[in-house]
């Protein structure tokens, strides 16, 4: 799991967040966003759209959010989140245990290093 932020407003120069839970997903093609960030960021769905999933297709809520890393908590330095351009993803009613799937369509404008040993990487910029 990954800790992100998700960001409702379109306006670039608003940073408000919820921290989430993200979920790395090399089998999806585009990312989608749960009920928490929904209900937390009074997100409205702007169409829905049908859903391939491994065993059938599906009619889903589709919602604009922008998503961000999160600065290393580690690290004393102060940097802000590096957040992307607006991401059009679908969504699922009930809670599961992360809040964001990331697929591909974020993933693709990273680097990601996956470990023989389960160890992973994911780094932009």
């Amino acid at each position: 799991m990954l800790s992100i932020a998700v960001l409702g407003s379109r306006d670039p120069h608003d940073i408000s967040y919820v921290k989430c839970s993200a979920l790395l997903d090399t089998g999806a093609t585009c990312s989608g966003i749960g009920p928490k960030p929904i209900k937390e960021l009074q997100l409205r769905s702007h169409q829905k759209k049908q859903l391939s999933v491994a065993t059938e297709m599906r009619l889903v809520d589709y919602y604009l959010f922008r998503l961000g890393f999160l600065p290393n908590e580690d690290s004393d330095a102060f940097t802000l989140p590096f957040v992307f351009a607006e991401t059009d993803g679908f969504s699922w009613r009930e809670q599961k245990d992360f809040d964001v799937i990331l697929g591909m369509d974020v993933i693709s404008q990273c680097d990601l290093r996956i470990g023989r040993n389960g160890e992973w990487q994911l780094s932009f910029g």
